[in-house]
């Protein structure tokens, strides 16, 4: 685990990764930086793992909170030439928080 600013981190890394968990300071202009970065420092078949991600910023527990910066920072890609694609995890099998099942975890996926 490396546990820095992420986009100075980013910028000078050298190594390659299977996984990135981006986990930042959350606002969409960071994750905006992070997330081209990120890919570049990607392995063939690697996999980004986003932290509070809202699809259509709605909430997705009980207690009504929605971080809008990652949502609002991915959404900002899918009017450009993006090279990747979200996989929400929406509902999973098992217990999250707030007596739900849904977490706020997203993959992205580099395209083909």
């Amino acid at each position: 685990f490396v546990i820095s600013d992420s986009v100075a981190y980013l910028s000078g890394c050298k190594e390659k990764y299977d996984l990135i968990f981006l986990d930042g300071n959350h606002s969409a202009v960071s994750v905006y930086n992070e997330v081209p970065l990120a890919l570049k420092l990607l392995n063939p078949n690697g996999v980004i793992l986003l932290h509070d991600y809202f699809p259509k910023m709605k909430p997705l527990w009980s207690d009504g909170v929605v971080i809008p910066g990652p949502y609002l920072a991915i959404k900002r890609f899918t009017g450009e030439k993006v090279n990747f694609s979200v996989l929400e995890f929406g509902e999973l099998p098992w217990p999250t928080k707030l007596e739900s099942n849904f977490t706020s975890l997203a993959l992205l996926l580099r395209k083909s």
